[in-house]
């Protein structure tokens, strides 16, 4: 071989060295935050052995208010504008179990119906025999809603802020979208996999989940600071420009929402195909449900929510103007001002 032809050769084979290092050194800095087993001094609560990040605020003397956060998987962070109700009302709030902050769990422990029961877990930990307000978003709303069926009388008011799908007619559209969404893949969702896969280069922990759930944050739910889900929010964007979660669960998502295993929620038909009944016993809590969808949302937005109201007794809607899915931290005053409002009644 000609000294010509031996430095092409180098000079090919050396692109793709150039290219690993250039792409290690850029995306320097890439971490996952610690939960509270890490971490002790992170705000948490354990009840009967099970650790929660945990943190209220207000009067313990004043009525609960419960926020269940979205999902399955996320973290309570972009909902913390519910601070504001702690004037009048004792506002809790939780990571579920190995999600956000909690400790990681394993997938046996993660399933819908023990996210049900640590609810309920919550629920009797902070009531004092009372009455508690329970605020669900999204998946969190597919928790309360069922939660209501079983245990009414634990319950004064109840939020459901868009929920995904609580019956098999709104299960079978949410199924449709996402299955259209993940077969439609754009170039960026590409470029950001290649970027992500540099990134968890340089992550050694806190925990052995830590590297799936940075790939599920940054190339999963969201491709960057996009979301996936793009007709859930407004021009297509987060309201502040990106996700803002402490934390999210890769296992939990997955395992949460297998739920082809047992669950009193889900029966099959004599075909196998899923029917799902997370409006069981609602019709037994007969105070006024207030069901809340964003304008911008074209998926699980106002016409989604008119059909799952149709399950309830007494409910109502309010609509947030110029709000997608993350109205929580996009329109956190009106939020807050409609759900307050519905507390007083």
């Amino acid at each position: 071989m000609s000294r010509k032809a031996s430095k092409i050769v180098l000079i090919i084979l050396a692109i793709p060295l150039v290219i690993f290092v250039l792409g290690y050194l850029l995306t320097l800095g890439a971490s996952v935050p610690q939960t509270v087993e890490q971490d002790p001094s992170i705000p948490h609560v354990t009840i009967e052995g099970v650790t929660f990040h945990a943190e209220a605020f207000g009067n313990p003397e004043n009525p609960v208010v419960i926020f269940v956060h979205g999902g399955p998987g996320d973290d309570y962070r972009p909902f913390l504008s519910l601070k504001a109700l702690s004037d009048e009302f004792y506002v809790v709030f939780y990571d579920q179990r190995g999600t956000g902050l909690s400790p990681r769990v394993n997938a046996d422990e993660l399933t819908f119906d023990l996210t049900v029961s640590d609810l309920n877990l919550i629920v009797d930990h902070y009531s004092h025999g009372e009455k508690v307000n329970l605020v669900g978003h999204s998946f969190g709303a597919m928790l309360v809603a069922p939660y209501l069926g079983k245990y009414p009388e634990k319950v004064g008011h109840a939020v459901l802020s868009e929920p995904g799908f609580l019956t098999t007619e709104t299960a079978m559209k949410y199924m449709a979208y996402f299955a259209n969404k993940v077969s439609n893949k754009g170039l960026n969702y590409y470029f950001q996999g290649i970027k992500t896969w540099f990134e968890i280069l340089h992550i050694n922990g806190p925990d052995e989940q830590a590297r799936a759930d940075y790939i599920y944050a940054h190339a999963g739910v969201s491709v960057g600071n996009k979301p996936r889900q793009t007709e859930y929010y407004c021009n297509g964007e987060y309201a502040t420009g990106e996700s803002v979660y402490w934390r999210r669960s890769a296992l939990a998502n997955q395992s949460i929402q297998n739920l082809g295993g047992k669950s009193e929620f889900v029966s099959f038909d004599a075909n196998g195909r899923p029917e799902f009944h997370f409006t069981k016993g609602v019709e037994n809590f007969d105070k006024k449900v207030l069901f809340i969808a964003s304008e911008c949302n074209t998926v699980i937005g106002e016409e989604i929510q008119s059909i799952h109201m149709q399950s309830f007794p007494n409910a109502e809607l309010a609509v947030i103007k110029d709000a997608g899915h993350d109205m929580f931290v996009g329109k956190p005053e009106e939020v807050v001002k409609v759900i307050r409002k519905y507390l007083n009644e």
